[in-house]
């Protein structure tokens, strides 16, 4: 399995990276893709053949605390996740400058604050989580539920609450099994991150902006997808909607996530 040995973090950090046989004529040549919170770097397995096949390398992380990567210390804050993204990216030798980054649901907290920090040439937010009181309220109530019973009870309910009325059997499953596959101690620290972090300085950000919100997102109502794209600092920032679509973007509307991502990552330069 490949994994990034993080020296000064003590830990390993798993990924993917998966690259084209050839590059597109785009001087963006690199996708970063941050997953959320009870997912992995599998979430993004749907997409990343069109990515490839469009001419992108995709860089995807098992963030810290989820799936492979395991915990290590306490957690509790984003800050770890978004200095392992800037290691994974120099370790690899990654220009940022042609890198685009994307960032799903808790991801898309991450995504903006790396954009400011490793100056991408754009971000992607698929269902971006904006902190507030009702969010953390309800990430109070998962850890409650993560220590009496483990990640069994949230992986029955996450997966048909938090889809569209149309997603499938097979979908829910998929879900389900990324929930599964987060130990209880990982999951609960990335809760209390959620709890912990702070509004990212959206106006600060001067790189385009592709937000993609679901008509049927309950996690991320369209009304806070709105009111991050209208405070990004870029005037070059789009606002997808798509129809049929729950919180689980990749999963649910893989083909339509991964057309808007190229497209985006078509129409822009690299800083």
């Amino acid at each position: 399995m490949p994994f990034l040995k993080l020296e000064d973090r003590d830990r390993q950090l798993y990924y993917t990276l998966t690259s084209p046989t050839a590059t597109t004529s785009s001087k963006i040549t690199t996708i970063v893709l941050i997953h959320g919170l009870g997912s992995s770097s599998s979430y993004y397995a749907p997409v990343i053949p069109k990515l490839v096949d469009a001419g992108y390398s995709c860089l995807a992380l098992d963030s810290h605390g989820s799936a492979l990567t395991k915990l290590t210390g306490q957690g509790g804050d984003l800050e770890t996740i978004i200095q392992d993204i800037g290691a994974a990216v120099s370790a690899l030798k990654i220009s940022p400058s042609h890198t685009i980054i994307v960032g799903h649901s808790m991801g898309g907290i991450v995504a903006p604050e790396a954009t400011l920090r490793y100056q991408f040439a754009g971000t992607v937010l698929l269902g971006p989580v904006y902190p507030n009181e009702g969010l953390g309220k309800a990430m109070e109530d998962r850890i409650q539920k993560v220590q009496q019973n483990g990640m069994d009870g949230l992986a029955d309910i996450i997966p048909k609450a938090a889809t569209a009325s149309t997603a499938t059997a097979l979908q829910r499953a998929f879900i389900r099994t990324l929930l599964l596959a987060q130990s209880p101690e990982g999951y609960i620290a990335n809760c209390r991150a959620i709890i912990n972090a702070s509004v990212p300085a959206y106006d600060k950000i001067k790189s385009p902006l592709l937000l993609v919100a679901g008509a049927e997102d309950m996690v991320c109502p369209i009304e806070l997808s709105q009111k991050i794209h209208d405070s990004w600092g870029s005037t070059d920032k789009h606002l997808q909607v798509l129809d049929k679509t729950g919180h689980w973007y990749c999963i649910e509307s893989p083909n339509q996530v991964g057309d808007a991502i190229v497209q985006f990552s078509n129409g822009i330069k690299s800083v």
